[in-house]
């Protein structure tokens, strides 16, 4: 079961999720290559101005999210061109477009530099004082202690243990991980 804000939820698409503030940062990047970054990011929900598409909207709110998170990339460019580090920090830019009250992100940092992995832990500490809930999916121990209140392990789909992340530790998350 998946319970937001106490209700039981069953989204049907991508599309409702996003709708109800839940938004994914997948591991396995799934962009379309042969177009720009805009399109990208907007796809699916692009704003309109009456019938036409306000690509100026979009450029300027694309710009402004790109500011919060350190981005330096033009968005008129193909995302083909672009290194994986740089498309990941696309997706994540992508989640954060919307109003969104739980982001879900799965080894989020796999493609990131320092750098870019310290502007993201900025992001989610931002985030986290805003109100908005995070599941953060890593294997990297000194992530999940880094910026996590609450660890979960999980193992074949079923939950083996949830502690306050101040009351564990790397050992204890690995034995209960590996069983």
């Amino acid at each position: 079961k998946i319970l937001l804000d106490g209700v039981e939820v069953n989204f049907k698409s991508t599309k409702e999720a996003l709708e109800n503030g839940v938004s994914m940062v997948h591991q396995e990047l799934n962009q379309v290559l042969q177009r720009n970054v805009l399109d990208n990011i907007w796809l699916g929900r692009y704003p309109m101005k009456g019938f036409f598409v306000d690509e100026k909207k979009m450029y300027e709110d694309t710009i402004n999210i790109f500011k919060d998170l350190d981005i330096k990339v033009d968005p008129r460019k193909k995302v083909a061109d672009l290194p994986i580090a740089e498309r990941q920090m696309i997706e994540i830019a992508k989640c954060l477009l919307s109003e969104v009250s739980l982001l879900i992100m799965d080894e989020p940092t796999a493609a990131l530099t320092d750098r870019e992995t310290e502007t993201l832990f900025k992001v989610i500490e931002g985030l986290k004082s805003d109100g908005v809930g995070i599941v953060y999916i890593s294997h990297r121990m000194e992530e999940i202690f880094k910026i996590t209140d609450l660890i979960t392990v999980m193992r074949d789909g079923f939950v083996i243990d949830t502690k306050k992340t101040k009351f564990t530790n790397a050992d204890e998350l690995v034995q209960k991980m590996v069983g």
